[in-house]
């Protein structure tokens, strides 16, 4: 007949047993070998706090100058969070966002060397579709004209875009999750040593691969990421990273004209592939139209290669 629960007494040992019945402490050794402590100081890591300003330096390629660079997250984390309520009413999960910044801050720091990056995005993982952005945080822009304050042009569209079913047609090769970009706060594409020789480079050549392949991976909505060589002054440079999708380059161009009444890639040399997005069997790319005041979207084969399309890079973190 079994006890009723109440009547259960407490398990005890013995006095002087505890030392025979009790497992002993593993050796160094042993945890070394079970890999306990890795994963022990992996985890204590996690929960540390990084410093919230990364400074660092690069070496510029083209002119062999050190270059000092500095990102300060709880500057960026406190402009980003009133950008995105003013203008899209969106909260930014600032835990998330310095979980982020933790985890990643000694990768966040190699690629600042390596590749001269100087600023951060924060994307929220509910940022509204392509269009919504469009709409609210780019065709609201004014600028001044002839002494007074006018709303910029809408957004044109080219044909490869609009055959791609527009803004409602476009496929990012990426989940949507919260997230750090790291990228270049540089206005013009020509004006980055990096950058501009990426130009009159078609996807194939900016990618390593193949032109099937890159079809295939266009068509199934997987990444395309950046594997190339470039060459400055006679030193060749391998370029393993990221490019931008259509929905980061509004929110770095909108963030750019709130700053600095500026746009970025307004001369006709230095429009941007942005090789996270896809319309069609095509690559969506993006630019400032100064003459007519508008942003341009569009999408290009990925065999097309003209000297004034390059590629904005970037690398995201996540969780």
């Amino acid at each position: 007949m079994f006890e009723k629960p109440g009547n259960y007494q407490p398990f005890t040992v013995p006095k002087g047993e505890l030392s025979k019945r009790w497992p002993r402490e593993l050796t160094e050794e042993e945890k070394a070998e079970l890999g306990l402590e890795e994963k022990s100081k992996k985890k204590k890591e996690s929960r540390e706090s990084a410093s919230p300003i990364l400074s660092t330096s690069w070496k510029n390629p083209e002119t062999q100058v050190e270059q000092e660079l500095e990102i300060d997250f709880e500057k960026s984390l406190s402009e980003q969070k009133t950008f995105y309520k003013n203008n899209l009413g969106l909260e930014i999960s600032e835990v998330e966002a310095r979980d982020i910044w933790n985890k990643n801050f000694s990768e966040i720091k190699m690629e600042m060397e390596k590749y001269g990056y100087d600023l951060i995005l924060i994307i929220p993982n509910n940022l509204p579709e392509e269009e919504v952005l469009i709409q609210r945080i780019i065709e609201t822009m004014e600028e001044n004209v002839g002494g007074a304050k006018r709303r910029v042009a809408a957004t044109w569209q080219g044909g490869n875009f609009r055959n791609g079913g527009s803004f409602a047609g476009v496929r990012n090769s990426y989940s949507p999750e919260c997230r750090i970009v790291l990228t270049h706060s540089i206005k013009e594409l020509e004006d980055h040593p990096i950058l501009k020789r990426t130009r009159n480079k078609n996807i194939m050549d900016v990618t390593g691969l193949s032109e099937q392949e890159v079809g295939r991976r266009i068509t199934n909505g997987e990444k395309l990421t950046v594997d190339c060589e470039i060459e400055i002054d006679g030193q060749k440079i391998r370029i393993q990273t990221e490019g931008q999708s259509l929905e980061e380059y509004l929110v770095q161009q909108a963030m750019c004209f709130e700053k600095t009444d500026q746009h970025l890639d307004s001369k006709s040399d230095s429009y941007a592939w942005l090789l996270k997005s896809f319309s069609g069997s095509c690559v969506v790319s993006s630019g400032w139209r100064p003459d007519d005041r508008q942003l341009f979207v569009g999408a290009n084969n990925t065999s097309y290669q003209p000297a004034h399309l390059g590629l904005r890079l970037s690398r995201s973190f996540s969780k």
